[in-house]
C-alpha cells in the first residue's frame, strides 16, 4: 500500500512540475509562427502579404519596414545569399526585455546563416537579422 501511494505521490510531483517548467511554450510557439510566416518571404514562391506579416511588427519596425522596402527583401535576399536550400529552428532565448528566436539556414552562395528574430514582452517583431556565418577552416 505504501508502495502505491508513493508511486502516486511520485506520479502527480512530476505531471505537475512538467506544467510549470512548460511555461515559455505558448511564447515560443506563437514566436516561432510570426518568425515562419515571415521567413515566407524568401521560403516561399509567393511572399505573404506585407499587412498579413506586419500585424505582429513593433510600431518602430512598420517604421522602418515599410511595403515597399517588404517587398524588395525577397530580391535583396537571393542577391545577397541566393535561393533558399533549408531553414531549420535553432534556438529560443529568453530575456528580461525581450525574446530571440534564431534559425539556421543553408542557401546557395552562403553554406550557413544564421536568421535572428528579436520579440519584445508583447510578442510584437522588434528587430530581424540575416547573419553569415564563417565556417571555420581546417
Amino acid at each position: 500500500m505504501k508502495k502505491i501511494v508513493f508511486t502516486l505521490t511520485l506520479i502527480m510531483m512530476m505531471a505537475f512540475s512538467g506544467l510549470c517548467f512548460a511555461s515559455d511554450g505558448s511564447d515560443l510557439n506563437k514566436e516561432q509562427k510570426i518568425a515562419e510566416t515571415f521567413m515566407g518571404v524568401f521560403t516561399k514562391e509567393q511572399a505573404p502579404e506585407y499587412a498579413v506579416v506586419s500585424k505582429d511588427f513593433s510600431d518602430n519596425l512598420k517604421k522602418s519596414v515599410s511595403e515597399r522596402t517588404y517587398k524588395k527583401l525577397p530580391a535583396e535576399v537571393k542577391e545577397k545569399f541566393g535561393n533558399v536550400k533549408d531553414v531549420n529552428f535553432r534556438a529560443f532565448e529568453k530575456f528580461e526585455q525581450e525574446d530571440r528566436v534564431t534559425y539556421l539556414a543553408t542557401f546557395d552562395k552562403q553554406p550557413v546563416a544564421a536568421i535572428i528574430f528579436v520579440f519584445d514582452k508583447n510578442q510584437k517583431l522588434v528587430n530581424y537579422v540575416f547573419t553569415p556565418i564563417q565556417q571555420a577552416s581546417k
